[in-house]
C-alpha cells in the first residue's frame, strides 16, 4: 500500500475519507481509483462527490470502480458508468437479484460464472450512469443478448414513461470483467 500512496497527493493519503476505509483492500481501492482518475489527465482537485457518494466533475461525467488488484475510471460528456469485478462462484447464488427474465436464455451453463459476471458489471455500470437510487437491476435494466466474444453491447433502462438506451463495452482479463455503460438516448 505504501507504493500506491506515493502516486497520489498527501492530502488524499491523509484524508478523512481514506481513514474511514476499514480494510487494507478498501484503502487500496480508494487510492487506486484516484490514480486511475489522474491517469486520464484529470486533476484530483476537480473530482468531487455527491451526497450519495457519486463522483462528479465540473464539466462532464465520471465513474469509478475497483476490485482486488484493479481499478478503473471513465469520463464522458454523457452519463457514464464503469464496473470491474472478479469472476466468483457467488455470482450464481445472487443471480435472481439482478437477471431480467429476458436475459436467462443467453446465460449458458458452461460459461455461467463469466456470463453472469459480465451481466452484473454491465448492470452496475448502467446503474452508476443513471444516478437513480433504487433502480431495480432485475426488472428495470435489461441487457441485450451477448456472447463472450462480444466487446460491445446494449442495455435499456425502463423508468416510468421513459426508456433510456445505453451502449456497453466489455473487457475480460485475468479472471475479471470490466464493463462501461454510456447513455445514448432517453425517450
Amino acid at each position: 500500500m505504501d507504493e500506491l500512496r506515493s502516486y497520489v497527493p498527501k492530502s488524499i493519503v491523509q484524508s478523512e475519507e481514506l481513514s474511514l476505509r476499514k480494510t487494507d483492500g478498501g484503502k487500496k481501492g480508494y487510492i487506486a481509483a484516484r490514480i486511475a482518475v489522474k491517469s486520464l489527465g484529470i486533476s484530483l482537485t476537480d473530482l468531487s462527490f455527491t451526497k450519495q457518494g457519486e463522483p462528479q466533475l465540473p464539466n462532464g461525467f465520471c465513474s469509478l470502480s475497483h476490485c482486488q488488484d484493479y481499478a478503473a475510471a471513465v469520463v464522458g460528456q454523457n452519463p457514464i458508468g464503469v464496473d470491474v469485478e472478479a469472476h466468483r462462484e457467488k455470482i450464481v447464488r445472487i443471480a435472481s437479484k439482478f437477471v431480467h427474465v429476458n436475459e436467462y436464455p443467453f446465460i449458458l451453463p458452461k460459461d455461467e460464472i463469466v456470463l453472469l459476471t459480465r451481466l452484473w458489471t454491465a448492470k452496475e455500470a448502467v446503474y452508476k450512469a443513471m444516478h437513480h437510487p433504487g433502480l431495480a437491476l432485475a426488472t428495470q435494466i435489461e441487457v441485450a443478448p451477448f456472447s463472450l466474444t462480444d466487446v460491445t453491447g446494449e442495455a435499456k433502462v425502463y423508468l416510468a414513461d421513459k426508456t433510456h438506451r445505453f451502449s456497453l463495452q466489455f473487457s475480460t482479463f485475468k479472471a475479471h470483467q470490466l464493463s462501461i455503460a454510456q447513455l445514448i438516448t432517453s425517450k
